[in-house]
């Protein structure tokens, strides 16, 4: 018997092994790429792809959000408060409704401060005629909107005295001859008064506004005589206090001012202002002498800054 020795068929197997393990492949990676089935309607309890979306998102992983697709038409930008109302964005922090201010400037007299009695001087009631003088002022509060706020003021103004005013009391003083002893004076005024505030804007950064209020008074008046002092440089001279009297009262203020923003969102602002100030301390008598100097008014030109 002759053995078949056909030297074709070891190769005619190597390709049909070959092609077996091929379409092997084809099907294995077409599965791989079909598309998922449809839950719904294979009645199969499976979670697609989307539902792992909230359990992949970084907001989740971190305590946000879990994830949302967005709204078909939705702005990518972030809107600030629906546009430039007067109301504060949703999004910002409550704190930010706070309010502080600190000011300075210069203030005149007016009325009564301006002039004094001489017959007054001779019955010895120190109701004396002011000068210029500085202030400043300090607050904080509460802005319910970006138009309309309240705040707590703390005011303190210094005055000094007129020349003549001082030089009618050194002579009286000194029984009728002109004096020489360098009587001089200040009157200090502080207060704390709630002060409600509106702005009008003229463009997103410039504006005025108006403001107003009363509250709680203490004016002090001074009388010095300067006095030598030694020190390692030598002796010079210094105001001393010889008589004071103060009062308590209730007053009130009304103003007018304008503004510049440091940036069209920011809340930080420069202002100038002029107020008229009225202060209802009560008038020297026989009887009070010593206790009060007549109503007071002031008109406080101030310069600072509002958040």
């Amino acid at each position: 018997m002759v053995a078949n020795c056909d030297p074709h068929r070891p190769l005619r197997r190597m390709l049909i092994a070959a092609s077996a393990l091929a379409v092997g492949f084809s099907l294995s990676a077409a599965a791989q790429t079909a598309p998922a089935m449809d839950n719904s309607a294979a009645g199969q309890n499976f979670s697609s792809s989307t539902d792992y979306r909230a359990y992949l998102s970084t907001d989740a992983l971190f305590g946000g959000s879990s994830y949302a697709e967005p709204a078909a038409g939705a702005s990518a930008s972030p809107q600030y408060g629906g546009g430039r109302g007067s109301s504060y964005p949703s999004y910002e922090n409550k704190w930010s409704h706070l309010a502080f201010e600190g000011g300075f400037g210069f203030a005149a007299p007016i009325g009564n401060d301006t002039s004094f009695s001489q017959a007054d001087v001779d019955a010895g009631y120190l109701s004396p005629s002011l000068g210029w003088g500085w202030d400043v002022n300090a607050g904080v509060g509460w802005n319910f909107s970006k138009k309309f706020g309240v705040l707590l003021e703390y005011g303190f103004d210094r005055q000094g005295m007129n020349n003549d005013y001082l030089n009618a009391v050194s002579t009286v003083q000194a029984g009728g001859s002109v004096s020489t002893t360098g009587l001089g004076g200040n009157v200090n005024t502080w207060d704390f008064v709630v002060e409600p505030i509106y702005y009008l804007p003229v463009s997103h950064k410039n504006g005025a506004y108006v403001t107003g209020g009363g509250g709680f008074y203490r004016k002090v008046t001074n009388f010095t005589e300067p006095v030598e002092e030694e020190s390692y440089y030598g002796i010079y001279s210094v105001p001393a206090t010889v008589d004071h009297f103060s009062s308590n009262q209730g007053g009130g203020n009304f103003g007018v001012g304008v503004y510049h923003k440091l940036s069209e969102d920011s809340n930080a602002k420069f202002f100038a202002e002029i107020r008229y100030v009225f202060v209802d301390s009560p008038v020297a008598s026989s009887s009070n002498s010593y206790q009060g100097s007549g109503t007071q008014e002031i008109i406080p030109v101030n310069f600072g800054i509002r958040f």
